[in-house]
């Protein structure tokens, strides 16, 4: 494992105008971007624009994939089929700001909080409490301010993706990548209705 920590994701900050309409960062282990795109069914299509339009690229450690404001990083379906039989990381935050870091091992899900207030996370699983030291120790001199607010959570649930994927999130990334594909059909279950989230 790795000893990022959130100071190695202070370059966040400089790309905080492409944020408005939230994002969702996927890091995922030993994959690399044609095995993600294939495990997810993409579709190759660079001129879709709507919910799940994904960007894949190469990152030391395996692949990152990006979506700009959508979610398909904590949903149950994607999540199954991207870590059968592998691990990942995603890193989500939508137009209200609300967080989300999880974190799937061979199709289920490990941990899943909040990541601006860690404590509140109303499902709790399985590596939850394991997970909170290691996120807590991804803040250099993190002090407990007593209202729950973890200050720079983007940055130290970035880290703790990278600690535990081994896979590197740069700023290259946010820059161009280079695929780009839709996988609008986790967007629309058979069942009707929103997706449900790992």
């Amino acid at each position: 494992m790795s000893s990022v920590t959130a100071d190695d994701y202070r370059w966040l900050e400089e790309f905080a105008y492409r944020f408005d309409s939230g994002f969702c960062f996927t890091f995922a282990r030993a994959l690399d971007p044609e095995d993600v795109l294939r495990r997810l069914r993409a579709v190759d299509d660079p001129d879709y624009i709507g919910p799940g339009g994904i960007e894949v690229g190469t990152a030391s450690g395996g692949s990152i994939m990006i979506e700009w404001g959508g979610y398909a990083g904590i949903m149950r379906d994607v999540v199954r089929d991207l870590s059968a039989g592998a691990l990942i990381a995603s890193v989500k935050r939508n137009v209200n700001w609300h967080a989300t870091f999880l974190y799937a091992v061979d199709g289920q899900v490990r941990a899943r909080f909040d990541p601006m207030y860690r404590g509140y996370s109303p499902i709790r699983h399985p590596d939850d409490q394991l997970l909170d030291g290691e996120y807590l120790d991804m803040i250099p001199g993190y002090q407990d301010p007593g209202d729950g607010f973890i200050d720079r959570h983007l940055q130290a649930a970035l880290a703790l993706a990278e600690h535990r994927t081994g896979v590197r999130l740069e700023p290259r990334h946010l820059q161009s990548m280079p695929w780009y594909a839709s996988i609008a059909h986790y967007y629309s279950p058979e069942h009707g209705g929103a997706p449900e989230l790992a």
